[in-house]
């Protein structure tokens, strides 16, 4: 579904991603892990269009997509969501979901009941009405991910999405995941709650200043001395 090839990002001197390759197959949750300053961020901001690559390729269904703008990968279906948040704060929560269905000119009726139904999933359907600021944290990093959803994505890439959340709120994302990887979806997922990414993973991709170091079955790339000695030098 998506394959890099010897992607590379650099900010001056500094190689922040350094010659990666990797891939995606359709219906994985590929979970993306590494210490702080790894450049898991400066991966997937390259891959999907917020900063062009130096160097690399990208591929996704076999069309080369390497400089392509977030906008454009977001209407070949490669939805993500933000480290930091990019609602419409002031706006509702039900008017953030029916942005996306405007701009992709669904049907109506289609997308009332589809963002309904979402809104459900994630327990926001009491929150309709409020504007998106009002919402916890947590609340709103659901509302981001759902919003993504509605953009028909088949690909999306989500940047920690568990930070801020309440420990209660936690599995009810993990819960919300799965479901949607049940329905089609494939995901790949940066995050540093570890028990959350080994939940949910079927494959794990350790990166560590730059470059992939290890890329597998989650419990034997968690185990991989490489990734060990990373995060605790």
């Amino acid at each position: 579904m998506l394959k890099v090839t010897n992607l590379t990002k650099r900010f001056g001197g500094t190689v922040a991603v350094n010659q990666v390759n990797l891939q995606v197959n359709k219906g994985e949750i590929v979970g993306i892990i590494g210490p702080n300053g790894s450049g898991k961020s400066t991966l997937l901001h390259t891959i999907t269009g917020v900063y062009q690559p130096d160097e690399g390729v990208i591929e996704y269904r076999n069309r080369d997509i390497t400089r392509a703008p977030l906008e454009e990968k977001a209407r070949m279906g490669i939805g993500r969501t933000f480290q930091n948040l990019r609602l419409f704060k002031r706006l509702t929560v039900w008017e953030n979901l029916m942005i996306p269905a405007i701009q992709l000119k669904k049907d109506r009726k289609v997308a009332e009941e589809e963002a309904q139904e979402l809104l459900e999933l994630v327990k926001l359907h009491n929150h309709a009405t409020e504007q998106a600021q009002n919402l916890s944290i947590g609340q709103q990093r659901l509302l981001e991910f759902i919003r993504a959803v509605m953009l028909n994505s088949e690909l999306i890439f989500l940047d920690e999405p568990t930070a801020g959340f309440h420990p209660n709120m936690i599995q009810n994302f993990l819960d919300t995941l799965q479901k949607l990887h049940a329905r089609g979806k494939t995901f790949v997922m940066i995050e540093h709650n570890i028990p959350a990414i080994m939940e949910v993973s079927t494959r794990l991709i350790a990166v560590a200043a730059g470059e992939v170091i290890a890329d597998g079955d989650p419990k034997t790339v968690h185990a991989n001395p490489q990734v060990v000695e990373a995060y605790l030098g």
